[in-house]
């Protein structure tokens, strides 16, 4: 039978390690260990990881820096050659490490993407979590990139690519992620490899992620089209306001009831509805902010 070791990475997320070592401990097939990286709690995580007794071997380190630092700390140490890896702030489902791991014990693929669903409670969390997620009927199951919500690798493959990037630090699964395809790696998508995910809870909050997420995406030289379609989309309707403005802001309804026919399927509460059209132009506002900062200092990282 293969060992498997869990990584995850945490830092200040004393409220959210009850769910998250109870997921662990009613998994179906338990792992072998779970090595968690404290990146410098300030709340009382570190004491509540410290106070944890789970019925498998438990690793706690304590390690300064981002996300690839910890996570690049915790899959060095771990003692077995298949990782799986997911986020404080998820819940994985009862079947999740089985169902993460088992194409890589069965030798058929070197990488596991496995899925996130939204743990959403409020109608603000079911809003947000629309323009976070990738919804399940929009999956492209062949170009499904394994994002460390849930995923799982060989630890040779880990090895192959150079590890998690450590200059990364808001989108370091992302570029892993492209790292692996540019590679000609195997990854697998398993759609039942399920962990539920908690969308930010506040506006703030969510902005922030967002917009960083974009200069990461944009720093590393990752340019999504959508992203480019959005700054065209903005461009037109800016010289269409200067030339036709009464035209440009009739467009705006349209736009709105856009945001709200898209999502509408994921929210389902009346309560949620107003929320869209306002998070549609924060997000756009977001992500083309985040990408112009990232651009900078992707021409001044790779020209200057």
């Amino acid at each position: 039978m293969a060992n498997i070791s869990v990584v995850i990475t945490v830092k200040n997320e004393e409220r959210n390690l009850a769910d998250l070592f109870a997921g662990l401990e009613r998994q179906s097939k338990l792992p072998n260990e779970v090595v968690i990286v404290d990146g410098g709690s300030t709340d009382r995580t570190h004491r509540v990881l410290m106070q944890w007794k789970p019925p498998f071997r438990k690793v706690i380190i304590r390690k300064s820096g981002n996300r690839s630092v910890g996570r690049n700390a915790g899959i060095l140490v771990a003692r077995n050659s298949i990782i799986a890896l997911t986020d404080a702030g998820c819940v994985p489902a009862r079947d999740w490490i089985k169902n993460v791991t088992a194409p890589l014990i069965s030798k058929k693929t070197d990488v596991v993407a496995g899925y996130y669903e939204a743990n959403a409670h409020t109608p603000f969390e079911r809003a947000a979590a629309a323009y976070m997620l990738v919804m399940p009927e929009r999956v492209n199951e062949r170009n499904f990139l394994p994002a460390t919500r849930s995923m799982a690798l060989l630890k040779s493959v880990w090895k192959r690519v150079g590890g998690f990037d450590e200059r990364y630090t808001w989108n370091e699964d992302y570029v892993f992620a492209h790292a692996l395809k540019n590679s000609s790696i195997k990854i697998k998508f398993i759609r039942s490899a399920v962990v539920r995910w908690l969308p930010p809870a506040n506006w703030l909050t969510w902005m922030k992620q967002i917009f960083r997420f974009a200069v990461g995406d944009t720093q590393a030289g990752i340019f999504r089209p959508k992203v480019l379609f959005m700054f065209a989309r903005y461009t037109v309707w800016l010289l269409m306001y200067i030339w036709m403005p009464w035209i440009a802001l009739l467009l705006l309804p349209a736009y709105f009831f856009w945001s709200i026919q898209k999502n509408w399927r994921y929210v389902r509460s009346f309560s949620a509805v107003y929320l869209l059209p306002f998070l549609q132009v924060s997000s756009d506002v977001g992500v083309m902010c985040g990408s112009i900062i990232g651009m900078f200092h992707y021409v001044w990282n790779t020209y200057l």
